[in-house]
C-alpha cells in the first residue's frame, strides 16, 4: 500500500541557500578569457595586467575583474609583486627546460590517447584549422596563428586527456603562452606546418606513435626557438 503521507506536497522543506548564477558565471567567464589569452600570447612574459585592463578588454565590471585577477594569482598565471603591482610570471631558463619536458611527456600522451577516440568530423576541423594558420602566415596576422594553433593542440588533447590531465596542460601552456611569438619565425611556420601535417597523419591512420612523436617534435622545435630568441642561448642537447 502507497502511503499518502509520500503524495503530499512538502511545503515545510526550506530550500537550501544557493550563490547567484549570473555572479559565478560572470566571474568564471572572465577569469577563463584572461586564461586564454595567456595560452594564446596574447600577454608577453613581465607585461604589468591591471583590474582597468582586464575591465576594458573584456567590456566586464571591475568587481569580476578583480575577482578573476585573484583567482590568477593563486593559481600562479599572475604574480602579485612587493609592490602590489601584477605581472605576466617570467620563467628562468630551468623553469622553461622542465616545462618543455613535463609538456613533452603528458602532452605527447594525451595526444596518442586521442587516436582512440577521433572521428573524421575532428580530422576535417583539424585540416580548416591548419589551413588558417597557412593563411595567417601569409597575411603576417600574429593573433589569428596563435588562435588556431591553440585550438589545434587542444582538441586532440580533449579527445585523448581526461579533464583533470587536461586541467595540467592548461596550466602549461598559461606559463609557456606567453613565450610562443617568440618561436613566431620562418623556420618555425615551416616546422610547425610539417609537423601538424604528421598530427593529422597520425589521427587518420590511428598511429599513436606517428602522432606523439609529431606532438613532441612541435613542442620541441618551438622550444629551440624560444631559447634562441628568449634566453639568447644555444637549444639543450
Amino acid at each position: 500500500m502507497i502511503n499518502k503521507n509520500l503524495l503530499q506536497p512538502r511545503t515545510r522543506q526550506a530550500l537550501p541557500a544557493l550563490k547567484q548564477v549570473e555572479n559565478v558565471t560572470l566571474r568564471e567567464q572572465v577569469t577563463q578569457s584572461v586564461r586564454n589569452a595567456l595560452m594564446n600570447g596574447h600577454f608577453q612574459p613581465g607585461q604589468i595586467v591591471t583590474v582597468k585592463a582586464i575591465s576594458t578588454m573584456l567590456g566586464a565590471s571591475v568587481m569580476p575583474a578583480r575577482e578573476a585577477m585573484n583567482r590568477l594569482i593563486a593559481e600562479g598565471a599572475l604574480e602579485l609583486r612587493a609592490n602590489r603591482s601584477v605581472i605576466v610570471p617570467v620563467l628562468s631558463r630551468q623553469e622553461f627546460d622542465e616545462l618543455t619536458d613535463l609538456r613533452c611527456h603528458i602532452e605527447g600522451l594525451a595526444a596518442a590517447k586521442a587516436v582512440d577516440r577521433v572521428e573524421p568530423m575532428h580530422i576535417d576541423r583539424l585540416k580548416a584549422l591548419d589551413a588558417t594558420m597557412s593563411a595567417a602566415v601569409k597575411t603576417s596576422d600574429v593573433n589569428a596563428y596563435l588562435n588556431a594553433n591553440f585550438q589545434f593542440h587542444f582538441m586532440i588533447y580533449q579527445l585523448g586527456a581526461s579533464p583533470f590531465v587536461l586541467s595540467i596542460i592548461e596550466k602549461f601552456w598559461i606559463r609557456v603562452g606567453p613565450l610562443i611569438r617568440f618561436c613566431l619565425s620562418e623556420n618555425g611556420f615551416t616546422d610547425s606546418h610539417r609537423v601538424h601535417a604528421d598530427v593529422i597523419r597520425g589521427l587518420e591512420t590511428k598511429d599513436s606513435a606517428l602522432l606523439r612523436k609529431a606532438i613532441l617534435d612541435d613542442i620541441m622545435f618551438a622550444a629551440i626557438t624560444i631559447r634562441m630568441g628568449h634566453y639568447g642561448a644555444p637549444p639543450t642537447p
